[in-house]
């Protein structure tokens, strides 16, 4: 290539190698195999990639807990004290918040009570807006090939060199059966009858481009074993997955009435709030890829 006058024309050097020049057709794909340069030649002009700019927005959780005074006065026969109690159960609402909208939130900012409101993108909306080819909807029945050209494309982007060919599997319950189904009908097994127990699982499976290590989420269960999240799986690059803190506003407790706590408006009941403001990152989304609907395994 001795110019580029514009975004489709490019002026070459016919036979520069060992092959003759010949007739190029229409269809006929060229491909570049490294450049060549003339000894004391003058510096090439830059090149570079231009980066895509993918916003995302910080998103404030927020979740209290409180008891009665006398039920915080009151002692229980097991267990932890009441008002211990229900600052644990308050931090577990908290975190399973946060990790459904770090999966399945969507953006928004707006306004709300006169004041800003924003949502941030979660994983699962990231993949489905920048690398839709890896959102597949599985049919009535999914064969070992379909479910390898479904995951397949999650490996065509690579974001760690070091460990390029493995993804983390969140499954819901369905998923999993329909996965140990796959495999059970299009694998040969033997169970030996010294055995005292019999059947399958594994947790971990590959494909001729990668390794799939299956856990099953509780969340994409946590709307019964037939909702539509348990029939979901989602492939995770790790490395290519995070989340950010706005400055100042990891997770802050802040509590009422406790000892050592300001008083909150005289009410006779002890309790704090968790607030956290945070955002999901994703950096490769063409590395993770979505599939839903699972219903039945099959030969294939």
């Amino acid at each position: 290539v001795t110019a580029v006058p514009d975004a489709t024309h490019i002026t070459v050097t016919r036979a520069f190698g060992t092959v003759a020049g010949a007739a190029i057709g229409n269809t006929v794909r060229l491909y570049m195999v490294g450049n060549a340069y003339e000894e004391a030649s003058v510096r090439p002009l830059s090149v570079i990639i231009a980066p895509t700019r993918i916003i995302n927005y910080t998103q404030i959780f927020r979740n209290t807990w409180s008891v009665t005074g006398t039920s915080a006065a009151t002692s229980v026969i097991a267990g932890g004290s009441i008002d211990s109690e229900s600052r644990q159960d308050c931090a577990m609402f908290h975190a399973i918040d946060i990790e459904k909208a770090l999966l399945w939130g969507q953006l928004f900012a707006g306004t709300r009570n006169g004041y800003p409101i924003r949502t941030m993108n979660g994983l699962i909306n990231y993949v489905t807006q920048q690398a839709a080819g890896n959102v597949t909807t599985l049919g009535a029945t999914t064969t070992w090939t379909q479910l390898e050209a479904a995951l397949d494309p999650c490996f065509a982007q690579v974001t760690d060199p070091k460990n390029p060919s493995e993804r983390l599997l969140f499954v819901g319950g369905i998923m999993r059966r329909i996965v140990h189904a796959i495999a059970r009908l299009n694998s040969t097994y033997q169970i030996s009858t010294s055995e005292t127990s019999g059947g399958l699982q594994f947790d971990e499976f590959r494909t001729p481009r990668g390794r799939f290590n299956m856990v099953e989420h509780p969340l994409f269960n946590a709307f019964g074993s037939t909702a539509s999240w348990s029939k979901m799986a989602l492939a995770v690059d790790l490395t290519s997955f995070n989340v950010a803190y706005m400055t100042g506003r990891k997770t802050q407790s802040r509590e009422f009435n406790m000892a050592g706590a300001p008083v909150d408006n005289g009410i006779d009941a002890v309790g704090g709030t968790l607030t956290t403001e945070m955002t999901c990152l994703v950096k490769n989304a063409a590395a993770n890829a979505v599939l839903y609907n699972a219903t039945a395994g099959a030969v294939g």
